[in-house]
């Protein structure tokens, strides 16, 4: 019996030592940051980054954002509503753009839908719906536009 149950350990782990997991995709590498900074982020900022809803360092599309959350505690007022760094802007960036991972569709993405009223096919978003002109609201197209790479800087 001791021989048949080693056996069996050792078949396992042989079968386990070939697997392999390849790495995800990288959901930011097909995006464009430039974009994501002059076009979206300002909606982000202005919409999400309130310290009740997303500016909030743990929560799901985290916005750091001047004069709320910041990447490091601000020594002075000053410092507090200081342009955001580079590291901020790019962590901004990463935040949204990993709503779409596994994403099959652009206008199935979170960044889409969940601030879509329900009547234009959106989800219940706890702050209410942000696209208050539906799928045609200029904020609304913008996000699209950076998500399927059809946006361009002003």
């Amino acid at each position: 019996m001791f021989r048949s149950t080693g056996a069996v350990a050792a078949m396992l782990f042989v079968a386990c030592a070939g697997v392999q997991n390849s790495p995800a995709p990288d959901p930011a590498a097909s995006l464009s940051e430039s974009v994501f900074d002059c076009s979206v982020q300002p909606i982000l900022i202005r919409q999400c980054s309130y310290t009740a809803c997303h500016g909030i360092a743990g929560t799901a599309l985290r916005v750091y954002s001047p004069g709320k959350l910041r990447a490091a505690p601000a020594a002075t007022i000053d410092a507090l509503g200081a342009a955001l760094t580079m590291d901020e802007q790019h962590a901004n960036f990463e935040s949204a753009a990993a709503f779409t991972f596994d994403t099959m569709s652009v206008d199935d993405n979170w960044l889409l839908r969940k601030p879509l009223p329900s009547s234009d096919g959106g989800y219940e978003h706890e702050g209410g719906a942000i696209w208050q002109g539906g799928t045609k609201d200029a904020q609304y197209v913008a996000v699209r536009a950076w998500l399927s790479n059809t946006g361009s800087c002003p």
